[in-house]
């Protein structure tokens, strides 16, 4: 699957995916729980003590989204797989040309998204604003932490990027040192922003409310989506 992948996003130069691997249906479900949420996931059926369409139903229900492709060396789950309205059903061997098929119905199926083209300190990277879990400044260097764990750093201030990312409403300033994305905010304790990687983000005292009423007018938005 993954040198599958590898070919489709080397033909595409115009695509980009941060990707993570499991090894066992556990390791899936745990991360679902911790809210880990994707855009498309690449999931076995058959895999040691669960099916895949019962993965399948735990991820649908953190992120309905999600563009599930399952891989299967039979066709005895189809009716099952497209029951939860999968994107695609691979039968292994699979070619890569039936493997791009599948990938180029789950990208069409995905919205445009904007995408932050940031000159850093050790290069340029192409970062899409879905990724960033928040920015931080310190002194005169802003990191931003993505949601594949790594951090870039740049030079500057953290006016610069909250007047790129304040048109979208998932992200707010929090004091003067963080740009927020609320999407990975767990929840708030006293003066304290609980990210889900469990990252704590402290807030100005004096914007503990403001910050408040944000995140609840945020929840109560995705709540009626």
């Amino acid at each position: 699957m993954k040198t599958a992948l590898d070919a489709y996003e080397k033909a595409h130069p115009g695509i980009y995916f941060a990707v993570d691997e499991y090894q066992s249906a556990l390791t899936i479900l745990n991360a679902v729980k911790n809210e880990k949420t994707y855009d498309i996931a690449l999931l076995d059926i058959c895999m040691p003590g669960i099916l895949g369409t019962d993965v399948a139903q735990e991820v649908l229900a953190k992120a309905p989204d999600t563009n599930i492709i399952f891989l299967t060396t039979s066709d005895e789950y189809a009716v099952d797989a497209f029951a939860l309205n999968a994107t695609h059903y691979l039968l292994k061997p699979f070619t890569q040309e039936k493997f791009d098929a599948a990938m180029d119905r789950a990208v069409e199926k995905m919205p445009e998204e904007t995408v932050l083209f940031l000159a850093c300190v050790d290069g340029m990277y192409r970062v899409r604003v879905s990724e960033v879990v928040s920015a931080e400044s310190q002194g005169h260097y802003l990191f931003y932490h993505l949601t594949s764990g790594k951090t870039i750093k740049q030079r500057g201030k953290l006016t610069q990027i909250y007047e790129d990312l304040q048109k979208y409403p998932e992200f707010i300033r929090v004091g003067v040192s963080y740009v927020v994305n609320l999407m990975f905010v767990r929840g708030i304790s006293g003066n304290i922003l609980e990210m889900y990687n469990g990252t704590k983000i402290p807030i100005p005292r004096r914007n503990v409310a403001e910050v408040q009423k944000a995140y609840m007018d945020f929840c109560r938005r995705e709540a009626l989506r």
